[in-house]
């Protein structure tokens, strides 16, 4: 205690923080006896270690227990009418991405002083839950007969499970740096509905406009010579790698809606949503000719997208949607049922020869291999008389 008081006044010799907080506080009558008395007993019990702790917890706040629970609450919240956009979202927006921020904190790096690969999957579960709720707020509040935070108990339990999830690293992100989740519709099929997420480090890539939120539209000013040189070698860079210079990582995460044991198609989803028009069917609409080929009756068209479509404007707007469906499906079909039925049977453990069993590090064992690791004598020559 006494060390630290002594690093304060060495390094603010002249400054009166009481006298600071006294002042602060003169505007609420009878307060400054009490301000001073508070700032009496915080000097006095405040050590070294107790500062640590305290810088150390609200650095590191993405880390601590229970703390991934409340950031997928955060994102679950966008259901409910009073955090939803004021306008809902429509088919123009479907493939529009919805921004999530985020940092690299003390405990996410790796000993390269990276941000750790395992650390990018829980960014995904925040990123993916504000989406879906922002997105299908409409949908989600159909199937769970409300917004409240539970759910009625004569309904079934409304989700979206996560099938699978993959993530390809690119870049590396540092210490304590910014960087955003941008996170869209890929595609969908008569089953699952397929996300993309991309890691952009923060203030890289400005978007043209927020069609969701229009309240956070900056005001827009015409880009100066430098920036539109710097703008125009970003693109060009870009085509060249086939990727934006800035993105560090990419995801794709395959999703199912289910209410109660009831799966619900990703085509429903958007109609109860209000993204797609209420006329596009479930299910595909066809009949056959004489000659057997499929032929669309009433104008009609429709995909394993399940997207079914009547009039001619109609029809114009979802051309464009089932043009950019297919063309993600493309990408997407590393996460298909097929692919990943071929990786499921690569299992050859049933009554086949191993290598053998380790533990993940946890516990005595763990310790002592890490003090021998580290040319610690003492936990090793300890831990060896304990361990058999």
């Amino acid at each position: 205690m006494d060390s630290l008081k002594s690093l304060l006044v060495q390094a603010f010799p002249a400054h009166d923080y009481k006298s600071d907080v006294l002042n602060l506080v003169k505007v609420v009558p009878g307060s400054e006896k009490f301000a001073g008395f508070f700032l009496s007993q915080i000097w006095e019990r405040c050590s070294l270690w107790n500062c640590f702790i305290f810088l150390f917890v609200v650095t590191n706040l993405k880390c601590i227990p229970f703390i991934w629970h409340f950031r997928i609450l955060n994102g679950i919240s966008r259901t409910i009418k009073t955090q939803r956009p004021k306008t809902p979202p429509n088919y123009k927006q479907l493939f529009q991405p919805l921004i999530t921020t985020s940092h690299v904190p003390l405990m996410e790096i790796d000993f390269m002083m990276h941000k750790t690969n395992s650390s990018y999957f829980a960014d995904i579960d925040v990123a993916r839950a504000h989406f879906l709720s922002t997105m299908f707020g409409h949908g989600i509040e159909h199937f769970r007969g409300g917004t409240g935070a539970f759910a009625p108990f004569d309904r079934p339990l409304f989700s979206c499970a996560l099938g699978s999830v993959t993530c390809s690293f690119k870049r590396e992100l540092k210490a304590y740096e910014s960087y955003e989740l941008w996170t869209r519709i890929l595609s969908w099929d008569e089953k699952w509905i397929y996300l993309i997420t991309h890691f952009v480090r923060a203030g890289a890539v400005q978007p043209k406009e927020y069609t969701l939120y229009p309240e956070q539209n900056p005001n827009l000013r015409d880009l100066t010579e430098s920036e539109g040189e710097k703008q125009a070698d970003v693109q060009a860079t870009s085509d060249l790698l086939s990727s934006h210079p800035d993105v560090v990582a990419t995801a794709l995460s395959k999703c199912v809606f289910k209410d109660g044991r009831r799966t619900v198609s990703p085509v429903f989803m958007l109609k109860k949503s209000g993204i797609l028009p209420p006329t596009c069917h479930d299910k595909p609409v066809s009949t056959s000719d004489s000659t057997g080929n499929s032929q669309c009756g009433d104008s009609c068209r429709s995909s394993d997208s399940g997207i079914a479509v009547g009039n001619d404007e109609e029809e114009c707007n979802m051309d464009r949607i089932e043009e950019e469906r297919a063309r993600g499906m493309e990408s997407a079909r590393t996460l298909a049922n097929d692919v990943l039925k071929k990786l499921e049977l690569e299992f050859t453990g049933v009554r086949g020869p191993v290598l053998g069993k380790h533990i993940d590090g946890v516990g005595l064992e763990g310790i002592g291999r890490c003090a021998v690791l580290l040319g610690i004598e003492i936990f090793r020559d300890l831990l060896s008389r304990l361990l058999p």
